[in-house]
């Protein structure tokens, strides 16, 4: 595999890599695509500081403009510093390492420049390196014209794949019309099902696109929680709550966190603006099912300018993950909202704290489950018949939490959500170790992982 130079410095790209949050992972495809706008990741480094170390010697490299040759200096050492066995060839897994993270930095700070100065360069033209390694279906998108924030640049602005060295170029108006150029008819993306060799379907992406790439690395970067909204959006609903469980990685869930602190103290939420906190996971998905009076019609959470809030500051800067982190979600059949009981601690006696959830509600960036009111709620009335537990377990139930094949509990259950040790319930994912595939074109799924 051929991998070309970068020698182009430019400081969007620098802080795209170098913002990452490094995090262990086993498999490629552990994470979804617009998580990796946040969290970096190589397949087989299972430890963050091994994730850490290659992130430093690939920001390193950006920053100087090195070629492949010396990342593989800085390569070689890390892998005897830190022991570890990789996967691949030497020269094959660098190169793509490399190429990878580096393509994928300099077009998600392209996109960066692009925002920047779409008022005066408002149309970007898809262009192909114009080769025979050029994709067929890439192919067929060189030359299209569309505006900056057309839709087709959410899932299509390059890179596209594995290898794939597409990029684009921004007009002006009047550059248009000197060259003739003119907005290409809306596109009509078809999809594929990503099936596994077992016949599991695991993922829906665009004709032409790599799972894993379909999603635009600018917006994954500056707008992480928007970028994977519109990912499990695109998803049949039976992939939502998978897709959901796996992805929010704790990496990315810091990354979540920290852009919620900084909505709550810009003044968005004044101004009519909404916060994604996180998105319906599989058992609050499959417990809906449940709820005849509900036909969801969005999985993403968000906060607005309308947030009742009882609750002390330090809690809820934690809101994004007390969502994943949570004893019981119920359904409350009077108000026709989610009550998720999150695993905190009591504010008093015979009392819960509670984030309540309203289905179905129109915001800037579609519809959403929107988070209405934190508040603390009575543990008795939480057990009466106007609430129907859809996950976790009723507050006076002393059995067993329905705990399905996603899902495990931290610690023990207790006999009620006023005594010291409440069930918790997070997601679940299993991760296994695949051996490397025979074929090494790299436009089928390889068997690592690297930051997007």
């Amino acid at each position: 595999m051929a991998v070309e130079p970068f020698g182009l410095r430019f400081d969007e790209a620098i802080q795209y890599l170098r913002g990452k949050l490094p995090e262990a992972s086993v498999r490629w495809d552990d994470l979804a695509g617009p998580v990796h706008g946040k969290v970096f990741t190589v397949a087989g480094a299972t430890t963050a500081d091994l994730a850490r170390d290659i992130q430093d010697a690939l920001v390193k490299g950006l920053e100087s403009g090195q070629t492949l040759t010396a990342f593989r200096k800085d390569f070689d050492r890390i892998v005897q510093e830190r022991g570890w066995s990789y996967n691949g060839k030497r020269g094959w897994r660098t190169a793509v390492i490399f190429d990878t993270n580096m393509r994928s930095a300099h077009m998600a700070g392209r996109w960066a420049q692009l925002q920047a100065n779409k008022e005066a360069r408002p149309f970007l033209q898809y262009r192909t390196a114009g080769d025979a390694r050029v994709r067929k279906q890439h192919r067929q998108w060189d030359g299209k014209v569309y505006p900056v924030d057309d839709p087709f640049w959410s899932t299509h602005y390059p890179p596209n794949g594995w290898g794939c060295r597409c990029t684009v170029r921004a007009y002006s108006q009047a550059e248009m019309e000197r060259k003739g150029l003119s907005q290409s008819e809306p596109f009509q993306m078809q999809t594929r099902d990503v099936v596994t060799r077992d016949g599991e379907i695991t993922d829906r992406v665009p004709v032409g696109i790599d799972p894993g790439w379909d999603h635009n690395v600018g917006k994954s970067w500056i707008t992480p929680e928007l970028a994977l909204g519109a990912k499990i959006a695109r998803l049949p609903k039976e992939l939502r709550g998978p897709v959901t469980d796996k992805t929010v990685s704790p990496a990315f869930q810091t990354a979540i966190e920290a852009n919620w602190k900084a909505f709550q103290n810009s003044g968005k939420a004044a101004q009519g603006d909404a916060q994604i906190l996180g998105f319906l996971d599989s058992a609050m998905l499959d417990g809906l099912e449940t709820v005849a009076a509900v036909e969801l019609r969005g999985s993403a959470i968000a906060a607005t300018a309308d947030l009742a809030n009882a609750w002390p500051q330090e809690l809820t800067d934690r809101v994004p993950s007390l969502l994943r982190d949570y004893r019981a979600v119920l359904w409350d059949r009077q108000a026709a909202q989610l009550v998720v009981v999150p695993d905190v601690a009591r504010p008093a006696q015979g009392q819960a704290q509670v984030i309540r959830v309203t289905p179905n509600v129109k915001t800037k960036y579609g519809t959403a489950a929107v988070v209405t009111a934190l508040e603390a709620h009575s543990t008795a009335d939480l057990a009466t018949q106007r609430y129907q537990v859809i996950a976790g377990r009723a507050p006076a139930d002393p059995g067993p939490a329905p705990a399905g094949p996603n899902f495990e509990r931290f610690p023990a259950p207790s006999a009620s959500l006023s005594s010291p040790a409440p069930p918790i319930f997070r997601p679940k994912t299993e991760l296994f170790l695949t051996p490397l595939g025979q074929n090494k074109r790299l436009s089928f799924s390889p068997a690592f992982s690297l930051s997007l």
